[in-house]
């Protein structure tokens, strides 16, 4: 084959593979320009819990329309202004879930309350509730001392009365101590309530399914609160301990 052949023939396939590539390359642009997305409302920073969303703290991105949650914010109006009901971590698109609506001053106990959790009360006096110096936001451990009767060993008594102390709830978080608490939209830090000191009741949130048990152990016996190190996240299994226990 010529050399004049061979060069034509370089020509011929250089062409071919430049119109390939640049097909695939439009092909490419297309699919991406296809694609349908929706502005979102996604936080600039870490925004805690009980806060005010300022127009600083939110920028709006396109996200393709099949990961946009149902309840994603896309218009300013929609949360600027707002207070969040939970944290909302930097980077997260925000959920209208998480705010609490503008037309509410947002100023109740019920705004303190997590997702997910009840606010129930307890009596307290200074043995029971750290001497008085639990503030809103505070985390304890909830204990229980209750005395139960069970069938007694001797035979001239039917029954016998048993005190036991149970751990309750661990890790669970001070909403309110008395009437004091910390109301929504006041950033972290700022405005938290005092420690009352003398209060006599304590508000907690509590799981829904250890209502009953909070409830029902206040009735039979005491509570006390165990205050916990605001890092320390850990729980244990402790199992109860008897009056004889103590003994050993």
């Amino acid at each position: 084959m010529s050399n004049k052949k061979v060069l034509l023939l370089a020509l011929i396939c250089g062409l071919l593979t430049a119109v390939t590539l640049n097909f695939y390359l439009k092909s490419v642009k297309d699919a991406i320009t296809n694609v349908k997305s929706k502005k979102v409302a996604v936080a600039t920073v870490r925004i805690p819990a009980r806060s005010l969303v300022t127009a600083e703290k939110v920028a709006f991105k396109d996200i393709p329309m099949e990961y946009v949650h149902g309840s994603s914010v896309t218009d300013p109006s929609q949360v600027i202004g707002y207070t969040t009901r939970a944290e909302i971590e930097a980077g997260e698109p925000i959920l209208q879930t998480k705010l609490v609506p503008k037309e509410s001053s947002g100023s109740t106990l019920a705004y303190t309350v997590p997702l997910g959790m009840r606010a129930i009360s307890i009596d307290v006096n200074e043995q029971t509730g750290v001497s008085g110096m639990l503030t809103p936001g505070d985390r304890v451990d909830v204990l229980g001392t209750v005395d139960i009767e069970i069938f007694s060993p001797d035979p001239t008594v039917n029954t016998v009365k048993e005190t036991k102390t149970h751990v309750v709830l661990q890790n669970i978080e001070v909403l309110a101590v008395g009437k004091n608490y910390t109301a929504p939209g006041v950033t972290e830090g700022e405005g938290e309530g005092k420690a009352q000191e003398g209060g006599s009741t304590v508000t907690i949130a509590v799981p829904p399914e250890k209502m009953q048990l909070v409830a029902h152990m206040a009735s039979r016996g005491k509570l006390y609160l165990a205050l916990r190190a605001p890092a320390d996240k850990s729980e244990e299994d402790r199992p109860p301990i008897d009056s004889l226990q103590l003994l050993r």
